[in-house]
């Protein structure tokens, strides 16, 4: 994380006397080595290589973390690295950003005067702060290759504050596995100079193992904790907490292409992939609305259209051929319908695209099923049944067809003591822990929020 008010101050190239092949020998015959064995304990997402003519997917290897980086991209598609306590000291920060020379010779090589002028941060994905145990470790993740273009607003907000808390709970007495990346490319660059490719999300993965003896592989079981985030790389969600942000590896999975915990046994592997954090996992298959959003292309709007997002907390795939959600004003009892398909996989969300309005400036991410549902931005009625013949009354809660109900704003109908809160034109209704909390009480699993799409 690299705080706006710092950046303007570390413009300057590594002096010309110090290569970054002089600072890795420096911090090698440092005595203080975190151990390049550790950082890739889970495995290798992308299976990277060392190989200089692989452009897509160079695999660097460091005592302080290990990185895929992106010649392509003109950033890393991935870094991972282990965190202990004793990785978090008082060394300080690095005073400046590093042009890493030890790329090879073919790849563009970026520099921090890239990042001048272009409105973005240079973020980090391993973190000034897990590396302060000496000064020379430090250095090493101020490399550029380090390095992807975060808005203010996801660096020093909600990015800096998972970063702090993962910090903490390694401080309590646990060891974090940590992976991160940048996803959803759409093309578009930092300009000026058109190096870096702008990314849509940031995500990170953190598994959470209590210390003990052996490797944290060697303790991971099915029971392990793991945080998953996925956060949009836009403006506005400074203020916002990054439990709002929880997903599943599945998911993270799904929006990059790359295989996670690859180095645990399958069938462990396949459990920590599905874990929502705070998410009590049930065998029953169920779907819930886990989001609603009706502001889209209204005044102040940053996306362009109204959303429905559902998730599936289950621990099996869920068949929508015959599901629809269904919508209607906060005392309606006319309602329209958006037809589904496919199936939710566990773990996954499904994201359903509803009508645009004339402002915003960005498109949701794929949907799984379109509409054309003009919804209120501020109350209305959202149902999820089992088939696709509409409601005919204003309050369907407990039909055999409705599977999910969110009354939000002042909706007449509801699920439990009282309506969800009332959304805005920059503001979803979004179901607790990622959607995972299902108490069948409105008002308490939802709460207003920065809008934030997941597919």
């Amino acid at each position: 994380m690299i705080p706006t008010t710092q950046k303007s101050s570390v413009h300057n190239f590594i002096p010309a006397m110090v290569t970054a092949a002089a600072l890795l020998l420096t911090t090698l015959h440092a005595g203080a080595i975190i151990g390049t064995s550790l950082q890739m304990q889970l495995g290798n997402p992308s299976s990277a290589t060392a190989d200089p003519n692989n452009h897509s997917h160079y695999l660097v290897q460091r005592t302080v973390e290990a990185l895929d980086f992106g010649d392509v991209l003109g950033e890393p598609n991935w870094a991972s690295w282990d965190l202990t306590s004793s990785d978090i000291g008082t060394s300080g920060r690095s005073t400046s950003f590093y042009t890493d020379t030890n790329l090879p010779a073919g790849f563009y090589r970026v520099t921090t005067g890239d990042y001048t002028g272009s409105g973005f941060d240079r973020g980090h994905m391993c973190p000034s702060d897990d590396r302060t145990d000496n000064t020379n470790d430090n250095k090493l993740v101020f490399f550029m290759s380090n390095i992807i273009p975060q808005t203010p607003d996801n660096n020093q907000g909600v990015w800096v504050s998972f970063e702090s808390y993962c910090r903490t709970l390694a401080q309590s007495g646990n060891e974090l596995l940590i992976t991160c990346g940048p996803s959803s490319f759409d093309g578009s660059r930092i300009q000026p100079s058109g190096k870096a490719s702008i990314p849509g999300y940031t995500w990170k993965i953190a598994v959470v193992v209590p210390s003990g003896s052996g490797t944290a592989l060697s303790r991971i079981t099915t029971s392990t904790r793991v945080i998953a985030l996925k956060i949009p790389n836009i403006a506005g969600i400074r203020s916002t907490p990054w439990t709002n942000f929880i997903t599943s590896a599945n998911q993270i999975q799904t929006d990059t292409g790359f295989t996670f915990f690859s180095a645990v046994p399958a069938s462990v592997a396949t459990v920590l992939r599905a874990k929502v954090d705070g998410q009590t996992n049930t065998a029953t298959p169920v779907v819930v609305i886990s989001q609603v959003y009706g502001g889209g292309g209204n005044s102040g709007a940053t996306y362009k259209n109204d959303f429905i997002e559902l998730y599936n907390p289950g621990t099996s795939s869920v068949d929508l051929s015959t599901y629809a959600v269904q919508y209607t004003s906060a005392a309606g009892s006319t309602w329209q319908e958006t037809t589904l398909s496919g199936s939710i996989l566990p773990g996954h969300y499904y994201l359903i695209q509803e009508a645009a309005g004339a402002g915003g400036t960005l498109s949701l991410p794929t949907p799984e099923a379109t509409g054309t549902i003009s919804m209120s931005a501020t109350a209305g009625k959202v149902a999820l049944t089992k088939t696709q013949t509409l409601l005919t009354v204003d309050n369907p809660v407990g039909s055999s067809a409705v599977v999910d109900f969110v009354g939000f704003g002042s909706a007449d109908a509801f699920e439990g003591s009282g309506a969800a809160p009332a959304p805005s034109n920059t503001a979803s209704d979004l179901r607790a822990n990622g959607g995972a909390t299902d108490t069948n009480n409105n008002a308490t699993d939802f709460a207003a929020g920065t809008p934030n799409p997941r597919n």
